[in-house]
């Protein structure tokens, strides 16, 4: 199995707002959920099932739209994260977890203590940003030391590229290579743009930089099991009341927008204690 890599070269970084928060089509009362974009002449999937009962799903959307309303971590007087997120929470957040051993698009040791489920869309500034300066931190700190395990989440709302850069990361994922696609997308979003055929060049000029079989890939992005996932994922963040990127789930607990580190740290210092564990 492939190492993934820390993160993503620094160079280039576009600047964004101070705390990186996506300020999507979306308000900060009840969010509208968005819908995939449109395919052309493909079957659509059937919507993904939740292994919880509907008031689990219900209730992870009443937390993400508090959280969308305090667009940060809960914390007591003393700034230490407020131990705020019920046994219910992070059980949802645990059937959530897919923990698959064999799963590409995941970091981390499978029975980590905390995993964190990520949403994200590769046209989405903010989603970069996260990647280049939260991530990095996060692997050296708790991912290498077996602490978290990172799942990520196709959630392409913000558009036909969206879409097809997310399948991208599914065909790339069938070669063992989803975290070095994820790595050179989100270290250079300029270079994945135009029309459909520049980006389908774009992608194709991709597969042959990270050595994967050209033929392989270009006819998974056509293929029904990359379509299928990036359904699955997507209806997925639907049910559970995403209405844009990046967000996250920590155990349980919604993170939304590039947060600053700091963050990310105390909801997974809490998830750890909550679990017993020392962070």
């Amino acid at each position: 199995m492939r190492v993934p890599p820390r993160g993503v070269p620094r160079s280039g970084d576009p600047r964004t707002t101070e705390d990186e928060n996506h300020e999507t089509p979306r308000q900060r009362a009840t969010p509208e959920v968005p819908s995939m974009p449109e395919r052309t002449g493909r079957p659509i999937a059937p919507a993904l099932v939740l292994t919880g009962a509907a008031c689990v799903a219900l209730a992870l959307v009443l937390l993400f739209a508090r959280a969308e309303l305090l667009r940060t971590p809960s914390a007591g007087a003393d700034g230490e994260p407020a131990a705020t997120v019920s046994e219910d929470m992070r059980q949802a957040g645990e059937e959530l977890a897919r923990r698959q051993a064999d799963d590409p698009r995941a970091m981390g040791a499978v029975d980590a203590p905390v995993v964190m489920v990520a949403y994200s869309d590769y046209r989405c500034p903010y989603c970069a940003a996260w990647v280049r300066r939260v991530q990095p931190e996060l692997v050296d700190a708790y991912v290498a030391r077996g602490l978290l395990r990172i799942e990520w989440r196709e959630f392409p709302y913000l558009g036909e590229d969206s879409r097809l850069l997310a399948l991208g990361a599914e065909a790339a994922a069938g070669q063992d290579a989803f975290w070095e696609y994820h790595a050179l997308v989100y270290g250079a979003p300029q270079e994945f743009t135009g029309d459909d055929a520049a980006l389908r060049a774009r992608l194709e000029a991709a597969a042959r930089e990270l050595d994967l079989d050209p033929e392989r890939f270009a006819r998974d992005l056509e293929g029904a099991d990359a379509e299928e996932a990036v359904e699955e994922d997507f209806a997925e963040g639907q049910a559970t009341g995403i209405s844009g990127t990046p967000a996250f789930l920590v155990n349980g607990d919604p993170v939304l927008g590039a947060q600053p580190p700091e963050s990310f740290t105390a909801a997974v210092d809490l998830a750890l204690r909550d679990a017993g564990r020392r962070p």
